[in-house]
């Protein structure tokens, strides 16, 4: 498999996985921030260095599903 298809996999399912994760973000912002740094850490350790929990519980309960996912994946980039 070509290192680009890999890539865009990749990614592809840290999107949905971390869509998944922001569902319930409005009902339980703390644990969804619990489990998007372990998801992120897991997909990318050096994202401990990008996200801390207090910054991601911040931005779910500050921000809409899909702005918290964008700037997620902006940062990642």
């Amino acid at each position: 498999m070509s290192g680009t298809l890999h890539n865009h996999i990749r990614e592809s399912v840290l999107k949905t996985a971390l869509f998944h994760q922001l569902k319930n973000g409005q009902k339980a912002p703390e644990r969804t921030a619990r489990n998007l740094r372990e998801l992120l850490q897991k997909f990318s350790p050096a994202s401990s260095e990008l996200f801390t929990y207090e910054e991601l519980l911040i931005m779910i309960k500050n921000c809409s599903r899909d702005d918290c996912l964008n700037m997620i994946i902006q940062k990642l980039a």
